[in-house]
């Protein structure tokens, strides 16, 4: 049983190192050296090239994106000069492409960072040129894009802790206004009948007859016991 384990692990391993031995198959079109050398052919010729004039020659058979790249690299031009040396290089493959990355001086005393990216053929597919920024500067800059966010997002959380507190005023104002919008209307008391009281000293001739016929009413033909106080009109 061990001798048929020890078998299979030496099979295994037979197989990764056949496996590995094929993927590190390097290139012959990527060159380390040669893809340098023309990076840096590249590089030079970048410099002498007119853009300002291909932009203004071709505009109209160029995309808005190319027309912008062409006026950013004039600007460029105008503002380092010409090349002087390169100050550092780089070289990293990635599947079958190679990137070559050069570092280089200019007659203005300014830095440009060339990186030209080669197909498997060897061919350049893609390129582009930056201006050189310092470990310092990079770091200062991240740095401020980092305070920047990080006050947005406070601002943004306490905008939203404000708008949270003002639900409480929000709640206690409605139930409020349905109590007003309920309650009904008071309605007004009847105004009370006017009663109207003559005096029987100015009426008394009233006061008799009225007298007589309670007194006839009553079977009662005498009326000493009978005393009229007051005469009360109804409508």
């Amino acid at each position: 049983m061990k001798k048929k384990l020890v078998l299979m692990l030496c099979v295994i391993s037979c197989l990764v190192l056949m496996m590995g031995c094929s993927l590190t198959k390097e290139n012959e079109n990527l060159d380390k050296s040669k893809l340098t050398k023309t990076a840096e052919e590249f590089a030079a010729q970048w410099f002498e090239y007119d853009f300002k004039s291909t932009v203004e020659q071709y505009a109209d058979q160029m995309g808005d994106e190319q027309a912008d790249s062409y006026k950013e690299y004039a600007k460029m031009q105008k503002k380092h000069g010409a090349m002087k040396k390169v100050v550092d290089k780089s070289y990293s493959t990635a599947s079958d492409t190679a990137t070559v990355t050069l570092t280089l001086t200019t007659e203005k005393a300014g830095k440009l960072v060339f990186t030209v990216i080669y197909s498997e053929t060897g061919e350049i597919s893609d390129w582009k040129v930056e201006e050189y920024q310092s470990i310092g500067k990079t770091m200062g800059r991240a740095g401020l894009n980092t305070i920047m966010s990080m006050a947005i997002v406070f601002a943004v959380l306490i905008f939203i802790s404000f708008i949270i507190s003002c639900f409480k005023f929000i709640g206690n104002a409605q139930p409020k206004e349905a109590a007003k919008a309920e309650a009904p209307a008071a309605v007004p008391a009847p105004a009370p009948a006017v009663v109207e009281e003559e005096n029987l000293a100015d009426d008394l001739e009233l006061v008799a007859v009225i007298t007589a016929a309670i007194a006839a009413a009553s079977e009662n033909e005498c009326t000493d016991g009978l005393i009229v106080r007051s005469i009360v009109r109804r409508s």
